[in-house]
């Protein structure tokens, strides 16, 4: 709800580091049963620590979780803050990029 997102608006600034590392940590602890892990980052705006999560990346990747990136945009067409936000996570997804990568519009 764009509403909400305006209304209740904590930061103008994107950070994820402490949050994969707190992912890290609690796939680090988890059983290896066969089940496939999945890591989804979610943004809509440039991420501002992206050249310091390379340890927490490395720990995701040891625990065999697939990254996936997800930018949020508000409309249709892509702007700046959305190419910022894309060229921030894209580079953080597993591989092959393309396939663990969305840009998508909630303008609808």
């Amino acid at each position: 709800d764009l509403d909400w997102h305006a209304e209740n608006h904590m930061a103008k600034q994107t950070y994820i580091q402490e949050g994969l590392e707190m992912t890290a940590e609690i796939l680090a602890t988890s059983p290896v049963d066969g089940r496939r892990r999945a890591v989804y980052i979610i943004s809509d705006g440039k991420l501002l620590d992206n050249n310091r999560v390379f340890p927490q990346m490395e720990a995701l990747k040891a625990s065999k979780a697939e990254v996936f990136g997800i930018v949020v945009r508000r409309f249709q067409n892509s702007g700046g803050v959305d190419q910022e936000a894309e060229e921030t996570l894209k580079p953080l997804t597993s591989a092959p990029q393309d396939d663990h990568f969305i840009n998508i519009d909630m303008d609808h």
